[in-house]
């Protein structure tokens, strides 16, 4: 039979004694969890502290590049040139405001070693405004300053007070036959702008002692009709000269053919010599000043533009790359080795003026005066170059010894082989597609190559045209949309007014400086790095080619 249970009554002591027990066990398991908490958090502020201070991992130089350092620097270089009307080229306030930001920068923010050069560009600030006029059948006509002509610089002054006679060279005037075939002395000549360099023409004039030189535009193409202000002369050329419009030497030309039309020219510019251009470098105050790595770029700009692009993004560059490197060198936590070899960052002045900067650098460097600190050829075991960094329509262009300069010793060039495949290694290795950029000319390292140094560098394209192939195979790497435009510029502002902030490619921008720090550690870390360069040794006694002769290898086949 089941037994129906009985229930006793509750009493006040029982309440007590269960209100107790429960209390006691509230209170156990909140002091469990709060003691559970307090190691959960001990452990994430234990990580997150780890994960601050750890010093475990080498930090790495690439790493430390971001485009937000580099676009802040850029945008300063916009606000100089916005002060300047419009640009940064020698001779103008926007040039010194560059040379100014850049020497604070390093002042504030680094324990560098720096010093100034400076040298004189002559004949190349235009004073007041020039004046063209001719005279064709009695009529006498004044032509327009920067829509008409444009003074061609290092040429020299002119004051005419009479009409001089004005005579049409045949055949673009790149050969004597061209200038013996008409009585070229004591007239103006007029020449058509092709085959050979503005400063071949001016020499051949001066050679058969005219008083003045006229080239005019060609035609050729929409870009070549207009005048342009970057023309320019051979160094310390004797007669004044001008760059034409096409429409105005067409009418020139067809005046000066006309024999009954008497066509006549009068020149008057006032130009004086830029004083104290500046070449700035840096140095690391560690690593043997007697093996050194050169790191450089040109800080000036073109008249035509703000020059941010071409160069305010290699300026930037090679500042970001100073300023992160000093950094990294100097904070005593950090576990940033040390590099055997000294390394000197250089910003040149009047690059776009035919490499004046970077020229008078090496002449410099290479003079029996020339000592350990301030720098001596012989000290210099390799020179990188970072010229154009942020094309709109960018490729990364890798410099190469395919095509080298006239007389490049054979000794710099399996140095050039082997930091041509460092850069390309390291853009292979970052997924990245590259294209070849030859060192036959146009830019710094001219002067160092053809004096024996091995050289290297990355670029993103000039007034080059992106090909259709070449467009593809970026973006079959990049991404179906991410390879540029077929058939256009690399910058379609190059040399322009409007290479301003806008003009910049943020993502090509930042890799490029990435792979520079990347080159310069890796080199930096190498135990020898002399042998590395130059397993057959270095060039000795190399003779210097003529300043003339590297002033011709930088001009723009374009400008021809």
């Amino acid at each position: 039979m089941n037994e129906t249970p009985v229930r006793r009554p509750i009493t006040a002591k029982t309440f007590y004694i269960s209100f107790g027990l429960l209390v006691l066990f509230s209170i156990t398991t909140i002091a469990l969890a709060a003691a559970t908490l307090g190691v959960v958090l001990n452990r994430l502020n234990s990580t997150s502290t780890t994960n601050s201070l750890d010093n475990s991992r080498p930090l790495s130089f690439a790493e430390q590049i971001k485009i937000d350092d580099l676009m802040k620097h850029l945008e300063q270089l916009q606000v100089i040139a916005d002060q300047s009307n419009g640009t940064r080229a020698i001779g103008t306030r926007g040039f010194n405001g560059t040379l100014d930001y850049i020497t604070n920068e390093l002042e504030q923010n680094t324990d560098l070693v720096i010093r100034h050069e400076y040298f004189t560009v002559p004949n190349c600030v235009v004073q007041g405004t020039p004046q063209l006029q001719s005279q064709i059948n009695d009529l006498v006509n004044n032509h327009v300053y920067l829509t008409d002509f444009t003074h061609i610089l290092f040429s020299s002054g002119a004051n005419f007070d009479s009409f001089i006679r004005l005579v049409s060279i045949p055949n673009l005037g790149c050969l004597d036959s061209d200038w013996m075939s008409v009585l070229a002395a004591d007239s103006v000549a007029l020449v058509k702008r092709g085959n050979c360099t503005f400063p071949d023409k001016t020499l051949l004039a001066e050679k058969y002692r005219v008083k003045g030189l006229l080239i005019y535009n060609d035609g050729t193409a929409p870009d070549r009709f207009q005048v342009f202000q970057n023309v320019r002369s051979h160094v310390n050329a004797t007669i004044p000269a001008y760059f034409l419009s096409y429409n105005l030497g067409m009418r020139f030309v067809n005046a000066a053919s006309n024999v009954s039309a008497n066509a006549s020219i009068i020149m008057k510019v006032d130009v004086s010599d830029a004083e104290g251009i500046g070449n700035i470098c840096a140095d690391t105050p560690t690593g043997d000043k007697t093996k050194t790595i050169v790191v450089g770029s040109h800080s000036d700009g073109v008249l035509d533009g703000s020059g941010i692009n071409d160069n305010g993004s290699g300026t930037v560059g090679n500042l970001v790359l100073a300023l992160n490197l000093a950094r990294l060198l100097q904070t005593s936590s950090s576990n940033y080795a040390q590099y055997q070899y000294r390394v000197r960052f250089c910003w040149w002045g009047a690059e776009e003026l035919g490499l004046l900067g970077s020229i008078y650098h090496v002449d410099q460097a290479s003079s029996p005066s020339a000592t350990i600190e301030s720098g001596r050829l012989q000290d210099y075991l390799l020179y990188l170059n970072y010229d154009m960094l942020a094309s709109p329509n960018s490729n990364f262009g890798i410099l190469d010894s395919l095509a080298v300069p006239p007389a490049t010793p054979e000794q710099a060039l399996p140095g050039t082989d082997r930091i041509t495949n460092l850069f390309q290694q390291w853009f292979n290795e970052q997924k990245l597609p590259w294209s070849k950029s030859g060192v036959g000319g146009g830019s710094d390292f001219v002067p160092f190559l053809t004096n024996g140094i091995a050289v290297g560098g990355a670029n993103t394209g000039a007034g080059g045209i992106k090909s259709a192939s070449e467009r593809d195979e970026y973006a079959a790497v990049l991404g179906t949309g991410n390879g540029g435009i077929a058939n256009a510029a690399y910058d379609s502002c190059y040399h322009q007014q409007c290479d301003r902030i806008k003009n910049v490619n943020p993502f090509a921008y930042e890799k490029v400086v990435k792979a520079a720090a990347y080159a310069t550690e890796y080199m930096g870390r190498l135990n020898d790095l002399e042998k590395w360069l130059y397993p057959q040794g270095r060039a000795k006694n190399v003779e210097l080619i003529n300043k003339n002769q590297l002033y011709d290898i930088h001009n723009d086949p374009d400008l021809f």
